[in-house]
C-alpha cells in the first residue's frame, strides 16, 4: 500500500512540476514581453550569441520543450530566420541541462552551505518571496514576478517531491526488473523518447531519473540509453507544434530533431563500441543524481561542439525533408499576403505583447493595399481597365481575409489573461482594423461605380474630372496620413488629418453647387450627375473612416480616452486651434496653387 501512495505522491511531483514550469514560462513571457522579440532579432546575428540567447531563455523557462515551440512560432511569424534559429536550438538543449543540476543539489543537504542552494531550501525561498510581492499587489508587474517566483518554488517543489517518493522504489522487485531491461540500448532510447514525449519535458524525465536514482536500483548501463531518448522525445513537441505552420517553422521542428538525432547516433556509436572493444569500469554500478545531470550535459555540450561547424548542413537537411511547393500566384500582392498572415501565429498567442506587435504589421499591410486599390481607382475613371478592376478584387479579397484573421487573433488575445495595457491594445486594434476594412469596401464599391459608369458610356466633363481629381488628392493626402499613423506621432497627424478633412469638405460643398448648376443648365446628363455625387460621397466617408483611426489611435497612444467623437475634436481645438488654423492655411494654399497652375487633370 505504501508503495501505491508514494507512487501517487510521485506522480504529483511531477503535476507540480510541470505546472511549475508553466507558471514560470507565462510570467516570463509577460514580463520580456516586446523585448523578447527585439532580443532574439539582435541576438541572433551571431552563432555564439544565438547559442546563449537559447541557453538564457531555457534556463528562464525550465523546458527546451517550450523554447523550440516559440522559436518555431517566431520562425512561423518570420520574425527570426530559420539559419539564425538553429544556435538557439542549440543553446536551449544545454540550458535544459541546468535543472538536473540544480536537482542534484538535493543529494548534497546538510553539506554547509549547500544546503541553502538545495532545492528544498530554495522552493521555501521562492515561494515565499513570491507570496509576499503577491501580496503587494501595487503595480502588475511585482505581481507578474511574484508568480514567476511562485512558479520557481512549484517546480522545484515538484522535483524534491519525486525523489523523496522515488527512495521505496528499491524494494518492489518487478521495478527493478523492468529497469534493468532498460540497459538493452534499442529499449532504453525507445523508453527515455516515449516519456518525453508524453510529459513533454526532457528536464521532466532526466528529474524522474534522478528522483528513481535516490533508491540506487538504475545503472549507468540502464540510463545513458534513456537519457539518449529523452533527447529525441523532447522533439515531439516541437513537430506538433509545427504542424499548418509554414515551410521554414516545420524546417525549425526538423533542426531539432536531426540535430538531437545525430547527437544521440554519434553517442551511441562511441559509447557501444567503447564497451564492447575495452568497457566501462562502472557500467554495471549505481548511477546518482550528480552522475545523470553529468552525462546530460557532456552530452549536449558535446553534441553542440560537433555539430555547431554543420548549421548549415542542418539547414540543408531540413531543407531537403521539408521541400518548397511551388505556388501560383496571379498577384504578388497575394503571396505578400500569404506571407504576412504567417505572423498571425498561434504559437505566439501566449505572448500578447509579441502577438499585439505583429498585429499592427499586418495592418499597416493592410493599410498599404487600401492605398494600392484607393489609387488604382482614380486611373480607372478616364481609362477604364478590366485587368486593373480585377487585380483591385484580388487586393480587396486580401484586405477581407486579412480582416478576419485580425479580429479571429485579438480576440483569442482577448481571452488571455492580459494586463491593463494590452487590453486596451486589443480593444484599440479592433476597432482600427475594421475602419481600415472599410476604408477598403468604400474604395472597391467607387471602381464597381466607375465599371458601371463605363458600361452605360456614362462621361464626365474635363471640369468635372478635374474636380473630382481635386477631391481625390485631398483624399489620398488624408489616407496616406492615416497609414503613418501606425508608425508615427498620432498627435500630429491627427491635425493634419482633421485640416485636411475640412479642406476637402469645403471643395465637396463647392463642387456639388457646381455640378448642380451644370445639371440645371443641360451641361450634364442626370445619371452623370447621379454619378459625379456617389464619387463624392464615397470619398466622404473615406475621409470619415480616416478621421475615426487617427483619434482612435491618438487616444490609445496618449492614454486619455474620450466619450465621444465630437467630445474629442472639441478638445483639440480647444488645444490645438492655432496648430489647425495654420495647417488649414497651408493645405488650402496648396490646393489653391494645383487649380491655379491647372495640375490637377487626371
Amino acid at each position: 500500500m505504501n508503495i501505491v501512495i508514494n507512487l501517487i505522491k510521485m506522480v504529483g511531483g511531477l503535476v507540480l512540476l510541470i505546472y511549475g514550469m508553466g507558471i514560470l514560462s507565462t510570467n516570463l513571457k509577460k514580463l520580456a514581453g516586446e523585448k523578447l522579440k527585439y532580443i532574439l532579432k539582435k541576438a541572433t546575428n551571431n552563432v555564439f550569441k544565438g547559442i546563449i540567447t537559447g541557453i538564457i531563455i531555457t534556463v528562464a523557462v525550465q523546458s527546451s520543450a517550450i523554447v523550440t515551440v516559440m522559436v518555431v512560432g517566431f520562425v512561423n511569424a518570420e520574425i527570426l530566420k530559420l539559419r539564425n534559429a538553429i544556435p538557439i536550438i542549440m543553446g536551449a538543449n544545454i540550458g535544459t541541462t541546468i535543472t538536473a543540476q540544480i536537482l542534484r543539489l538535493a543529494s548534497l543537504e546538510g553539506n554547509g552551505i549547500f544546503t541553502l542552494l538545495s532545492p528544498t531550501v530554495l522552493a521555501s525561498i521562492f515561494l515565499i518571496i513570491g507570496f509576499i510581492l503577491l501580496e503587494i499587489k501595487k503595480k502588475q508587474k511585482l505581481k507578474d514576478i511574484g508568480e514567476l517566483l511562485i512558479g520557481i518554488g512549484l517546480l522545484f517543489t515538484g522535483l524534491t517531491t519525486m525523489v523523496s517518493m522515488a527512495s521505496g522504489f528499491s524494494d518492489i522487485p518487478i521495478f527493478t526488473q523492468i529497469l534493468s531491461k532498460l540497459s538493452n540500448p534499442l529499449l532504453g532510447i525507445l523508453a527515455g523518447a516515449i516519456i518525453t514525449a508524453i510529459v513533454q519535458s526532457s528536464a521532466a524525465t532526466v528529474g524522474i531519473l534522478q528522483a528513481i536514482s535516490q533508491s540506487g536500483i538504475i545503472t549507468y548501463a540502464s540510463t545513458i540509453p534513456v537519457i539518449l531518448g529523452q533527447n529525441i522525445g523532447t522533439c515531439f513537441t516541437s513537430i506538433l507544434s509545427s504542424i499548418g505552420a509554414s515551410k521554414n517553422a516545420k524546417r525549425v521542428a526538423a533542426v531539432h530533431l536531426f540535430f538531437n538525432l545525430i547527437g544521440s547516433i554519434i553517442f551511441m556509436i562511441v559509447i557501444y563500441t567503447y564497451q564492447s572493444l575495452v568497457g566501462f569500469s562502472f557500467w554495471n554500478n549505481s548511477i546518482d543524481m550528480g552522475g545523470i545531470a553529468n552525462f546530460h550535459l557532456i552530452f549536449n555540450v558535446v553534441c553542440t561542439i560537433l555539430l555547431l561547424p554543420c548549421t548549415k548542413l542542418l539547414e540543408k537537411l531540413a531543407t531537403l525533408a521539408v521541400r518548397d511547393t511551388k505556388i501560383d500566384e496571379s498577384d504578388e500582392d497575394s503571396s505578400e499576403y500569404l506571407s504576412i498572415l504567417n505572423s498571425l501565429d498561434e504559437r505566439i498567442i501566449n505572448i500578447p505583447s509579441v502577438a499585439i506587435s505583429n498585429i499592427l504589421e499586418v495592418i499597416s499591410k493592410m493599410a498599404e493595399l487600401t492605398q494600392k486599390n484607393f489609387k488604382k481607382s482614380i486611373k480607372l475613371l478616364n481609362n477604364f481597365d478590366t485587368k486593373k478592376l480585377e487585380h483591385m478584387k484580388e487586393r480587396e479579397d486580401i484586405i477581407d481575409k486579412m480582416d478576419i484573421a485580425i479580429a479571429n487573433f485579438l480576440v483569442k488575445i482577448g481571452n488571455l489573461e492580459l494586463t491593463e495595457q494590452e487590453n486596451k491594445s486589443v480593444t484599440t486594434l479592433l476597432k482600427i482594423e475594421s475602419e481600415f476594412e472599410k476604408i477598403g469596401d468604400y474604395t472597391y464599391a467607387l471602381s464597381k461605380l466607375i465599371e458601371d459608369m463605363n458600361n452605360k458610356n456614362i462621361k464626365f466633363s474635363e471640369t468635372a474630372n478635374n474636380e473630382l481629381y481635386l477631391i481625390y488628392s485631398i483624399v489620398e493626402d488624408i489616407l496616406n496620413n492615416t497609414s503613418n499613423v501606425l508608425e508615427k506621432d498620432p498627435s500630429n497627424i491627427i491635425i493634419d488629418v482633421q485640416a485636411l478633412k475640412e479642406i476637402s469638405e469645403m471643395y465637396r460643398e463647392k463642387f456639388k453647387k457646381q455640378h448642380i448648376e451644370r445639371l440645371k443648365n443641360g451641361k450634364c446628363s442626370v445619371d452623370t450627375g447621379i454619378s459625379f455625387i456617389e464619387i463624392l460621397s464615397a470619398y466622404e466617408k473615406i475621409v470619415d473612416h480616416c478621421l475615426n483611426i487617427s483619434i482612435e489611435f491618438s487616444n490609445y497612444k496618449s492614454n486619455q480616452q474620450y466619450i465621444t467623437k465630437h467630445e474629442y475634436l472639441n478638445n483639440l481645438y480647444l488645444e490645438h486651434g492655432e496648430d489647425l488654423k495654420s495647417k488649414l492655411n497651408t493645405f488650402s494654399h496648396k490646393y489653391e496653387a494645383l487649380v491655379d497652375d491647372n495640375k490637377v487633370k487626371i
